[in-house]
């Protein structure tokens, strides 16, 4: 049975870059505001704190703030005509996960 959650102003999906300024702008005109992040809490806190620099190979090698395409990825095709293939790799499209999104 589902759980009947107390009724919110609005809902932001996806708690990136773009939907954290969303509900902070939300929040600060008075909304009762809710955030739905898909990926895990990310604390990036011990490897970037200032003035370090973040590990690279974690972060720019293993690409460890963007989505794991083994797991979940998206499709494309580029005309109605062709079959949509998954991503295979990471290239100019970076799908982020977790929060703060892929920055």
């Amino acid at each position: 049975m589902a759980n009947e959650l107390k009724k919110v102003d609005a809902v932001v999906v996806g708690f990136g870059w773009a939907g954290a300024i969303m509900a902070k702008e939300l929040t600060e005109a008075g909304l009762n505001v809710v955030a739905l992040e898909r990926g895990p809490h990310r604390d990036t806190y011990p490897d970037g704190s200032y003035p370090q620099s973040i590990d690279e190979l974690t972060y720019n090698i293993r690409k460890k703030l963007f989505q794991d395409l083994s797991k979940s990825t998206v499709t494309i095709r580029h005309d109605a005509s062709q079959t949509a293939v998954p991503y295979r790799q990471l290239a100019a499209f970076l799908p982020g996960t977790g929060t703060g999104g892929a920055g």
